[in-house]
């Protein structure tokens, strides 16, 4: 079982950052590239949909025991932490700017994916094969977690200890509320969303709260 399961954001570098930040404060962690990011080639098809970051993720856990201590999902990779989470996977979750947001009802969902259509259609790189060692483009052609409603049952049912980091990057416009149903949470916040300073904030809270509750 890993100590620290830290999955990066979409369009980030990779997980490497992370690596470095969490060894520094002494942590066992576990970084994963994820497909097209970093030094992991790129998904089957180029198609980078949020809840394939989780079947990549068990089969990555798969080859370590099957769990993890603790979770940590970045961005809009905090669904894939959290369900994980849901799922029995970890004993603890972090959500660093990973509750989701911009909260969207149908119809601008619907908007907001025919214009993703047509940015990867006015893209070439989208329409390429991947790069090798690049970043590949489609992965900010993603809609978020948008439906407010589908996270509030998730988190309200989360069994595991949550630590919620806001950042001023953070696309959740009622954080507090939202982590408000998560039955043993806390929320903190911040003015730096650097990897050093989130490092040190899960670090303090895994050092005084690093065992769920019982009863």
């Amino acid at each position: 079982m890993s100590e620290l399961l830290v999955v990066h954001d979409l369009g980030a570098a990779g997980g490497r950052p992370w690596a470095d930040a969490f060894s520094r404060l002494g942590r066992v962690v576990d970084a994963p590239d994820l497909p097209g990011h970093g030094t992991a080639p790129a998904a089957v098809g180029g198609h980078h949909e949020l809840g394939d970051v989780v079947f990549d993720l068990v089969e990555h856990l798969s080859d370590r025991g099957g769990t993890t201590s603790c979770v940590v999902g970045i961005g809009r990779s905090g669904n894939a932490a959290r369900l994980l989470a849901l799922a029995g996977r970890a004993d603890a979750l972090v959500l660093v700017d990973g509750l989701g947001g911009p909260w969207l009802d149908i119809p601008a969902r619907n908007r907001v994916l025919r214009e993703l259509r047509r940015r990867i259609l006015d893209t070439p790189e989208a329409l390429a094969p991947a790069a090798v060692g690049v970043t590949d483009v489609r992965a900010d052609l993603v809609l978020g977690q948008s439906d407010r409603d589908h996270v509030v049952r998730s988190l309200a049912a989360m069994p595991v200890p949550t630590l919620v980091v806001e950042t001023p990057a953070s696309p959740t416009p009622d954080a507090d509320e939202v982590a408000s149903v998560i039955p043993d949470h806390v929320v903190v916040r911040t003015d730096d969303d650097g990897f050093d300073t989130v490092a040190g904030v899960v670090d303090h809270w895994l050092t005084t709260r690093s065992t769920p509750r019982t009863g």
